[in-house]
């Protein structure tokens, strides 16, 4: 039956409650723990699974990376859908299995303290994103949609018939339809999961810095790195960086204390909260759909995504970026080379991060009114969404970046004149 638990933070209630369950996980530690996490109930996804075991091996001293390389961009980066990244094979990547985890013989004690870790890591997931949906209920949330549907930033014109720049276009709008969708599904949970347990290793690393047999250099700037610069690329720009995740963790940790330096790197404890019981993963990816007979009577059908693939709520979802950070990169830097495609360019993440726009599906975003049905004429990048995205915005926040906004398109003009 132990073997069977979805997930460590049950085992882990399980033991501080069963005389008999924790003596008998004192005799079967790894057996029990690497069944729990490959097994097939297992609520973690395998990517994760990979950094509970690093976590384990960092407590044990048996890291399996010689230098920053190997857990960087050989671990790190094939954990987010950021990978893979420009000139990198996935032939050389570091892999932590079973096999790893037992040729290590990590002891009872290091074993029983990482459940302990799953327990947390999994209740402060479930805390942020419960601190996030808070702000959305609130009245003072009130997403406004444009009146006119086909609006667009690029071809306005004023009365003058002179063309009008994004940010002094002026629409008419009217409050959104909000629906609020529930409790995070398994896919938005995991997104937040996954950030923690980086964090959760990362800090590891750290705090064994000293110990480490890698080369100096490395170590020196191992120190000085936050988890999400171990996600980045550094070949990309702020705006297409990959670690909103790790980041929007990282500020909810913030508002709750510092992590200790215990015996292990120790994330502080969450605010009470109501938890719910995480979903299973959603693996109704696709579907048989009949296109036609052929001249014997023969069904001829093709595999169509279903419309939780569609909506991003399936566990092949958790491999791509929520819909919020495709949306807001046409905000900070549209695709479309005319300049003007986005009313508020170069807008910062911060206010959207506040509302958890990093973790959730298209369909609680659609929900919300901030991204399209899956049948609307709209794209992510369509303006009428991204009227939308701007109206939750603070005013002063819109305002100061208008500013700036006129200003740089008086240098470019004169610039080019």
């Amino acid at each position: 039956i132990v073997t069977s638990l979805p997930g460590l933070d049950t085992l882990w209630d399980l033991l501080r409650a069963s005389p008999n369950a924790w003596r008998l996980f004192n005799e079967n530690a790894l057996f029990i723990v690497e069944n729990i996490l490959s097994g097939p109930n297992a609520i973690l996804p395998p990517v994760v699974v990979e950094v509970v075991r690093a976590v384990i091996l960092a407590r044990s001293k048996a890291l399996p990376f010689q230098n920053l390389r190997d857990l960087q961009r050989l671990f790190l980066f094939r954990l987010f859908p950021c990978f893979p990244s420009i000139g990198q094979s996935k032939d050389n990547l570091i892999k932590i299995g079973p096999e790893v985890l037992l040729a290590a013989a990590p002891s009872v004690s290091v074993i029983r303290s990482t459940v302990a870790t799953a327990c947390q890591i999994s209740t402060l997931s479930q805390a942020c994103l419960s601190s996030y949906l808070e702000r959305l209920r609130d009245p003072s949330f009130r997403p406004m949609h444009c009146l006119d549907p086909y609006l667009s930033y690029i071809n306005f014109h004023g009365p003058d018939g002179k063309r009008v720049m994004a940010w002094d276009c002026v629409f008419e709008g009217t409050p959104a339809k909000v629906v609020d969708a529930g409790q995070p599904n398994w896919v938005e949970e995991m997104r937040a999961v996954r950030a923690l347990w980086i964090i959760q290793l990362v800090g590891e690393v750290q705090y064994q810095s000293h110990t480490l047999d890698w080369p100096k250099e490395d170590v020196d700037k191992l120190k000085g790195m936050s988890p999400a610069d171990m996600i980045d690329q550094n070949n990309f720009d702020e705006a297409r960086q990959k670690s909103e995740e790790v980041k929007s963790l990282m500020q909810y940790i913030a508002t709750l204390g510092e992590a200790k330096q215990d015996t292990y790197y120790q994330l502080p404890p969450p605010p009470p909260f109501v938890r719910w019981i995480t979903t299973s993963p959603n693996r109704n990816e696709r579907f048989r759909k009949l296109i036609r007979h052929s001249k014997d009577g023969t069904p001829l059908c093709m595999r169509c995504p279903t419309d939780d693939k569609l909506w991003g709520r399936t566990e092949e979802c958790l491999g791509q970026e929520a819909p919020g950070m495709l949306i807001y990169r046409e905000l900070n830097r549209p695709c479309i080379a005319r300049p003007g495609a986005s009313p508020i360019e170069g807008v910062e993440f911060g206010s959207f991060r506040q509302l958890g726009f990093a973790f959730w599906d298209t369909w609680r975003m659609h929900l919300l009114g901030m991204h399209g049905g899956l049948h609307d004429h709209q794209m992510r990048g369509d303006p009428f969404y991204l009227f939308a995205w701007e109206s939750i915005l603070p005013n002063d926040e819109v305002a100061y970046l208008k500013v700036e906004l006129r200003e740089k398109g008086r240098i470019d003009f004169r610039g080019m004149s």
